[in-house]
């Protein structure tokens, strides 16, 4: 295979390269954003053994390996003029994970449901409280407001209002706000 200019020509040391401090971000402990893998971790070894110890995949494709669809046409083939069914098992190697917990605790967390809080921007909140301020319920006005940069249809803008309405934390603030008056 012919090779370009750059990997035929002479090896040059690059100045521009602090090796000592590549060596040492090499060295560098893996940052991991999960408490029990990280307790879990150990320094000594690679990250493919690591996962494997603790019963997680570092390649999904080795660890699923996919049947070549050659390999699987020979079997169905073969079975054929046998007359038997056939059985598409994947052959696996299975390896005992030595920290089941790690395995156990991502997937307790992974089970449990979220509650997910839904929030608008704050740019999205101040737009919602100008227009409603200014025109109340009248959206055909704040649709041809100046301020309406994103020109929004009059339905759209509804739809941004009724959202900001649906969530509970930033419209009770504002109501909140609009019942104080504004010392100034």
């Amino acid at each position: 295979m012919a090779k370009n200019k750059k990997q035929r020509g002479r090896k040059k040391f690059d100045y521009a390269k602090d090796r000592k401090k590549q060596w040492k971000k090499s060295k560098k402990k893996v940052k991991i954003g999960h408490r029990g893998v990280e307790a879990a971790w150990d320094d000594r070894k690679s990250v493919s053994q690591n996962l494997r110890d603790m019963g997680l995949s570092h390649d999904v494709n080795k660890t699923i390996p996919l049947p070549k669809t050659r390999d699987m046409m020979a079997k169905v083939y073969q079975d054929k003029d046998e007359g038997m069914e056939v059985d598409v098992s994947l052959p696996g190697k299975s390896k005992k994970a030595k920290k089941l917990h790690v395995m156990k605790q991502l997937e307790q967390e992974a089970n449990t449901p979220q509650e997910g809080t839904p929030r608008l921007s704050t740019e999205m909140v101040r737009y919602c409280t100008y227009m409603m301020d200014k025109y109340g319920e009248d959206y055909v006005a704040m649709a041809r407001d100046v301020k309406n940069y994103y020109q929004d249809t009059p339905k759209q803008i509804r739809r941004k209002i009724m959202r900001f309405k649906s969530i509970p934390d930033q419209y009770q603030e504002y109501l909140k706000q609009k019942e104080t008056p504004m010392s100034s």
